[in-house]
């Protein structure tokens, strides 16, 4: 975090400090060092030796750019680069920029619009945009012919980024954009914001000049468009899940909870969609049996995902269940993975509260979910500055989208003992180098 009297002296001399030990840590491990070229690593391997300097130099980078540029240029930047950036990247995505350019080869101008089905002076015109945005260059200076750079390389081999990217500026950005109206409408003038789902910024977002008044989870598996099957969105959003995947072990994050302590027990995996983390617990956990829940239209996924683990269908079975209504099942635990966040404290608050007359003393809760660091450490030292706009900006996310937020340890022991004095946290226990963690609950009956 930059201080006051940071100068850009001071802070070059932190950069060179972080470049020498990243380096000589790179070259130490055998491992590839960042590079503009197309054939680069996506990213650096996810090793604390590697990633704790990465993220300060990034951090100190950061300050170094902003002390440089000043106040004045930089609200003129983030107002007219941010918007338009957004917007080339959603044309650049849209239109496939990133195919028409083969990896290891070039094309011509021509060549991209044919393949894009832009006109030719409208493809120079995105193309030479996204070179200031590190993605395709010139094959030399005057060029005519374009290749690709690590960024858009990697774009080009990465459908589940593409995906990701499709999600962020097809349905969160018409959302984003109307926010403060949201704010406006159903906050503005109250002591406390609103909890309402239905007062999340999307409710007001347009797509196809009609706004869109209902849950993004409704919208995503009902949009019809041209060209495209009914649930593409939804289909889309889930390939773009896999992207931000990529940035955890989930075997890791799942093995952070003590199944062994559940005996030959039932866990019911709330949510749980396909059953793809029950079934991940399950090869290890051979004592253990399984009912995944969610709605009907979820079934045939789990169907299909069962079909090609046989060996596992007899300890996993699904149930229709609807997480607003009583549970029905008296297990061991409870898995909600990814759940709560998309809910205002009130809706989560119900959800626990249908757990409750299930429960016996002793049962658990094993919640995995996005963590906040706290604002400072034990040391009074706030988190890296990238950490913390990644963490703001999934929290912005959330509000947008559903009217919910991300929680720090704290508000997690806070909902939890909102929806009932007996559930006790007995450990959170954060996966080295991300956001995400375990919420270890007991109810004490």
């Amino acid at each position: 975090m930059a201080q006051a009297n940071d100068t850009l002296e001071s802070l070059l001399a932190v950069v060179t400090e972080l470049t020498t030990t990243l380096t000589a840590t790179l070259r130490a491990k055998n491992l590839p060092e960042p590079s503009f070229n197309e054939d680069a690593p996506g990213s650096l391997p996810p090793d604390q030796d590697v990633q704790g300097p990465r993220t300060k130099l990034v951090g100190a980078l950061m300050d170094m750019l902003h002390l440089a540029m000043g106040p004045n240029e930089y609200f003129i930047t983030q107002n007219m680069w941010l918007g338009n950036e957004a917007m080339a990247l959603d044309v650049l995505n849209r239109f496939n920029f990133w195919g028409a350019v083969p990896i290891g080869g070039s094309a011509s101008y021509a060549e991209i619009a044919a393949s894009t089905k832009l006109p030719e002076q409208m493809a120079r015109r995105f193309l030479r945009f996204g070179m200031s945005m590190y993605l395709f260059r010139e094959e030399s200076p005057e060029s005519n012919r374009i290749v690709h750079t690590a960024a858009s390389a990697y774009m080009a081999r990465n459908h589940h980024m593409q995906s990701f990217m499709s999600h962020c500026l097809e349905e969160v950005r018409p959302a984003g954009v109307v926010m403060a109206d949201a704010l406006q409408k159903w906050s503005a003038g109250h002591p406390t914001p609103s909890e309402e789902v239905e007062h999340a910024a999307f409710y007001l977002a347009s797509f196809d000049g009609k706004v869109v008044s209902r849950p993004m989870w409704e919208f995503l598996n009902t949009d019809e468009k041209e060209g495209k099957p009914k649930g593409y969105r939804a289909t889309r959003f889930a390939e773009g899940l896999q992207a931000l995947g990529g940035m955890i072990n989930t075997e890791t994050y799942v093995e952070t909870f003590d199944w062994e302590s559940l005996g030959e027990g039932i866990v019911v995996d709330i949510g749980g969609s396909s059953g793809h983390i029950s079934a991940m617990v399950a090869k290890s956990h051979p004592q253990l049996h399984f009912i995944v829940q969610d709605l009907p239209e979820l079934q045939p996924a789990f169907d299909e995902a069962m079909a090609s683990a046989p060996k596992l269908s007899d300890r996993i079975s699904f149930q229709v269940h609807d997480f607003f209504t009583p549970q029905p099942v008296s297990a061991s635990a409870y898995i909600f993975r990814n759940i709560f966040h998309d809910w205002p404290d009130k809706y989560v608050v119900k959800i626990l509260q249908q757990l409750v007359p299930a429960l016996t003393p002793g049962a658990r809760i094993a919640l995995f979910d996005i963590i906040m660091l706290p604002d400072y450490d034990e040391k009074r030292q706030r988190p890296p500055l990238p950490v913390r706009k990644m963490q703001g900006a999934f929290d912005m996310q959330m509000l947008v989208l559903f009217n919910a937020k991300e929680r720090t340890a704290e508000d997690w022991v806070a909902v939890f003992k909102m929806a009932d004095d007996r559930f006790r946290v007995n450990a959170i226990k954060m996966v080295p180098g991300a956001s995400v963690g375990l919420i270890d609950v007991v109810f004490d009956g």
